[in-house]
């Protein structure tokens, strides 16, 4: 397998395992319900054109290059609307939420999620007034930032301002 091969793997596994340096304390939004399936729409085969090819289900999803790695909606994995987002939630060992957002327009799902960049952590400074802070328990690893908006209205700011980062583009495969 070549280099490129297995950056795409890589990438698709880590977008939706939601492994992140960005964390929240809670899932987001808060006080929202939990879906328990993802809409009709939204179910089916998802690729976006190179190495990640996603299936979605009624209560989970998983790439179809490592099917055993699925997702299931549940204790560990939530699932949210919000402003036409559906946002996924997954607990991490540390107790703290990894966040994936997701926007579908017919036949194109866009995500996103937080991304520690510095036009992003500006947005997150200036929305938050400072309320976010930066952790590295190992100083091999990097830094996670925990994000602590105050309500809904701070988290939609996130989103709207800049504060979250395109990560992938998917298109309908059936």
């Amino acid at each position: 397998m070549n280099f490129r091969v297995l950056l795409f793997l890589f990438m698709g596994a880590f977008l939706w395992t939601g492994c992140s340096n960005v964390t929240f304390e809670e899932p987001m939004p808060m006080r929202r319900k939990n879906l328990t399936d993802f809409p009709n729409k939204w179910q089916g085969t998802w690729s976006d054109g190179e190495n990640l090819t996603l299936t979605i289900n009624p209560t989970s999803f998983y790439d179809l290059n490592s099917p055993a790695d699925s997702m299931v909606i549940g204790n560990d994995v939530l699932l949210r609307r919000f402003h036409g987002y559906l946002v996924v939630n997954q607990i991490g060992d540390n107790g703290q939420y990894q966040i994936v957002l997701a926007r579908r327009r017919k036949d194109e799902i866009k995500v996103y999620q937080f991304d520690a960049t510095t036009d992003a952590m500006t947005v997150w400074s200036e929305v938050l007034s400072g309320s976010f802070e930066a952790r590295s328990e190992n100083p091999l690893d990097k830094e996670t930032y925990i994000l602590k908006p105050e309500d809904n209205l701070a988290f939609r700011q996130l989103l709207m301002k800049g504060g979250i980062t395109l990560s992938n583009t998917l298109t309908r495969k059936d």
